[in-house]
């Protein structure tokens, strides 16, 4: 395999970094609370990124797992944040292309390229689709619809979305319902504080009674199969973040060093942390795209995992050496370096921790052993 960009994929990033390049500038308010990651969202619209999942039919990118690991690289390295609101609107947007019928694709699609409504996907920000479906929501069939009851205790994008995409166990069936957030039974809590990644619109949610009308269902295919797929790109979309989250910690670290005392530069210790942070971020970035070109739905899960967990033990790695060599003016507040460090561990739990990846992993390699006896 080539593990190159071809030159309309190397054209493609080029566009996004510069694009994208302008949320870092707000990225430490956001974590901080002084503005929050709506903006930063609204200029990923403008640019037309989040419709990587979107059908050209219905003005997206018409992008696959590709365009999604390099624009995540792109918006990690800035803001990850941002980042994981993102990846949850874009693998949103793959559900309803997978599922959802020509009605509701033309209804929603529009909204979700323009960013006039965000969509988060009802799922606890510590579990991946697959640990969890229906996460603790479900739904009667009765005259009027669906009504849907249950909670989930932290939800990714839930304060900035306009539209939850909501997993609901039916009996023993698994449905997916699109819920406006202002309907009638829905209740999001307060944004929480947390390590990393503030700013993400993590609350809870709680359905007490919701009524989904039919028209709001998306059954248009084999729900299992497309959150199997969507729990792929969630893993490549976060590896990308945590790529860039390590690339930001070493362009950083280097910038810094060529502006400090030469004597720095000339520490083996520096230089050790230098290789290996650009060494394991390569590594991790070669990898992410391979599984993103894996065509296999197979092939795809078992890199993925791979990936995602890589690139997060790599990101933690990276963006702790970037504080050591910024010694204590990387500690402080508003630096941007103690950032990247939280958010690197916080990237490791999110959405599937990295022991979630491991057990992905064997599962894979051990697919009769590792499986719970009858």
């Amino acid at each position: 395999m080539d593990p190159r960009l071809s030159e309309t994929e190397q054209a493609f990033r080029d566009i996004v970094r510069a694009e994208v390049s302008s949320i870092g500038m707000t990225a430490d308010d956001i974590d901080q609370g002084v503005t929050t990651a709506a903006n930063a969202i609204a200029c990923l619209a403008t640019a037309e990124f989040l419709g990587i999942y979107t059908p050209e039919a219905h003005g997206g990118c018409g992008g696959g797992p590709v365009e999604l690991a390099l624009v995540s690289e792109e918006i990690g390295a800035t803001s990850a944040t941002v980042g994981v609101v993102a990846v949850g609107h874009m693998v949103s947007s793959f559900l309803l292309d997978a599922l959802g019928s020509p009605d509701q694709k033309q209804n929603w699609f529009p909204v979700a390229v323009d960013g006039t409504t965000l969509f988060a996907l009802v799922l606890d920000c510590g579990d991946s689709l697959l640990e969890s479906p229906g996460c603790g929501v479900s739904g009667k069939k009765e005259a009027g619809g669906l009504y849907l009851d249950g909670k989930a205790r932290a939800v990714t994008g839930l304060t900035l979305s306009g539209c939850l995409i909501v997993p609901v166990k039916v009996g023993d069936a698994l449905l997916l319902a699109i819920v406006e957030a202002d309907r009638d039974g829905v209740t999001i809590g307060v944004e929480e504080s947390q390590l990393g990644l503030n700013g993400a619109g993590q609350a809870s949610v709680e359905f007490s009674g919701v009524q989904v009308p039919s028209g709001s269902i998306l059954s248009g295919g084999n729900v299992v199969e497309a959150l199997r797929m969507a729990d792929d790109l969630f893993r490549i979309g976060h590896a990308g973040l945590c790529v860039g989250i390590g690339r930001a910690a070493l362009e950083t670290s280097i910038a810094y060093l060529s502006r400090a005392d030469g004597a720095l530069c000339r520490e083996q210790s520096v230089q050790w942390m230098l290789a290996d942070m650009a060494t394991e971020t390569e590594a991790s970035r070669l990898l992410t795209w391979y599984a993103a070109s894996r065509t296999g739905p197979d092939e795809m899960r078992e890199a993925a995992a791979m990936a995602r967990l890589l690139a997060a033990d790599g990101a933690v790695r990276a963006s702790r050496s970037a504080v050591q060599i910024f010694g204590i003016s990387g500690n402080k507040r508003g630096s941007g370096i103690e950032r990247l460090y939280r958010d690197a561990k916080a990237m490791e739990l999110h959405h599937g921790a990295v022991e979630v990846q491991q057990l992905a992993v064997a599962g894979e390699l051990l697919p009769d052993l590792v499986k719970d006896p009858p």
